[in-house]
């Protein structure tokens, strides 16, 4: 699954490597954000599925849709393994290192600002609001892997005032995230030196840690 408003073709460099392996790949595009819904997205992956003849695939999607492949491990126990590249929530906390009152004002003032006029955008953000990703990781039924890429430039790129909020939620979701995987054995971390775009970049890691938790896990093989 791709991110949000992405195509299928995201994946063009890291399924060869992952059919190269044995397996069969199924690449679908993102639905219109206008009309998203966290539930609609998971049932829009059931469908896909179906359609493709499918039986208990493994489960991999890049940023919103790595959200969507994790809200697919906490409702599907016979998945042998589903995979977030990099996909999060809005930036709205928690945060480590600054007043977290202050900063959560500062990164909705920035949200609000970016998407003022445009209501599928405006929609959008509500839902991603909605959910708590965190929650979602420790609800997981089946093997999940979360990636997170550790060279994005994406700071430096904002305004100080939300570069300094935006690395505070960095720091205290990575902490969250930690806690989470200690306290949670069917979910497992990973990080890679890229960024956001971590499957076009650096597909071979990509497809060899998929393919390293597929091998390991206790349940079946797509």
């Amino acid at each position: 699954m791709p991110g949000g408003g992405r195509r299928s073709t995201d994946w063009r460099l890291a399924a060869p490597l992952l059919e190269a392996a044995g397996l069969r790949t199924v690449a679908v595009d993102s639905p219109d954000l206008g009309s998203w819904s966290w539930a609609g997205a998971v049932e829009s992956v059931g469908e896909a599925i179906n359609d493709h003849g499918l039986e208990h695939p493994a489960v991999a999607g890049h940023s919103l849709g790595g959200i969507v492949a994790a809200l697919w491990a906490s409702e599907h126990p016979e998945c042998p393994l589903a995979v977030n590249l990099d996909g999060h929530t809005n930036p709205t906390g928690p945060f480590d290192g600054v007043d977290p009152v202050g900063a959560e004002h500062t990164m909705r003032a920035f949200l609000a600002e970016q998407t003022a006029g445009d209501p599928e955008m405006t929609h959008f953000i509500a839902q991603m609001d909605a959910l708590d990703l965190i929650a979602v990781y420790r609800a997981a039924r089946c093997p999940l892997l979360v990636v997170s890429s550790s060279g994005s430039d994406l700071s430096a790129m904002l305004p100080p005032a939300v570069s300094v909020a935006f690395d505070a939620y960095v720091r205290g979701f990575a902490r969250e995230l930690m806690t989470a995987a200690a306290q949670t054995p069917l979910l497992s971390l990973a990080d890679l030196a890229t960024g956001h775009d971590m499957h076009l970049e650096a597909p071979y890691e990509v497809a060899r840690l998929i393919l390293g938790r597929l091998s390991s896990s206790h349940h079946p093989s797509p």
